[in-house]
């Protein structure tokens, strides 16, 4: 029995040893993802939450132009913008 116990354990510390994680950052830090060794495909470990936050103003940015362009074609939509922009301009009068 005692054999047992020590092939058991001798395939544990094997199998501990072969779970490596890379960890890449193309940025110095501020975004850190993961991988496999040998493998291309990695994914997001983590990221600076004020590059998040850049990140997700950017997408917002980008997101209206979408619906700025989509607008023309979407009658329900431009009317929905024009209201967006005269709370804008009424807020920013009041500044």
């Amino acid at each position: 029995m005692l054999a047992c116990v020590s092939s058991l354990n001798t395939s544990m510390e094997v199998s501990k040893i072969t779970e490596v994680t890379v960890f890449e950052s193309p940025d110095g830090g501020r975004t850190v993802y993961a991988r496999r060794p040998g493998e291309s495909v990695r994914e997001l470990y983590s990221r600076e939450p004020a590059l998040q936050k850049e990140l997700d103003e950017m997408e917002q940015s980008r997101r209206w132009v979408e619906i700025l362009g989509a607008r023309k074609n979407n009658p329900a939509l431009d009317e929905l913008c024009q209201q967006v922009e005269i709370v804008y301009e009424l807020s920013r009068k009041d500044s």
